[in-house]
């Protein structure tokens, strides 16, 4: 299967990369099949590079370090990506996806990735001001998700305070 510029233009993480810079990520990275229910990443493991969805649904499963009851935190489908960490930090993963359907992933390497971005000054600054915009993104998301929540658990706690008493 050959990738195409339009599989990954609309990467939100990566649009602010023109169409060649597009294609030179294409060219760098390296097509791969799962199967469903395949494990693609586990939480904890090491990291090697961020992966693009190009077709197909992942999950996205976290471990409660306090229980150790896992937890499905969502999915994503063919425009995702996830392990974009990895290209910033040398953690261990944060948590594990699986493929729910049959999938195709663009997998771009983290050292192939510095490469690309240490080439070019003006491209890391581009891509990070991309990373801050997700990072944004997702914290305000988080926020308002914890606000809901917190709101919940203290009304469901009000009603069962008052059916005790």
């Amino acid at each position: 299967m050959q990738l195409s510029i339009d599989q990954i233009r609309n990467v939100a993480l990566l649009s602010a990369f023109t169409d060649d810079e597009l294609r030179s990520l294409a060219q760098m990275g390296r097509l791969l099949k799962y199967e469903p229910y395949t494990s693609i990443v586990i939480e904890g493991e090491s990291t090697w590079g961020m992966y693009l969805i190009v077709q197909g649904q992942v999950g996205i499963y976290k471990v409660n370090k306090l229980s150790g009851n896992v937890y499905d935190v969502g999915q994503l489908q063919a425009g995702s990506f996830f392990g974009e960490m990895s290209l910033v930090d040398s953690l261990p993963r944060s948590a594990s996806v699986q493929s729910l359907t049959e999938c195709t992933l663009l997998l771009i390497g983290k050292e192939e990735f510095q490469q690309f971005l240490g080439s070019a000054p003006e491209r890391k600054m581009r891509f990070l001001e991309g990373c801050i915009q997700q990072l944004v993104g997702r914290l305000r998301t988080l926020n308002d998700d914890y606000v809901v929540s917190q709101y919940q658990l203290w009304q469901k706690a009000l009603k069962t305070g008052k059916e005790a008493a």
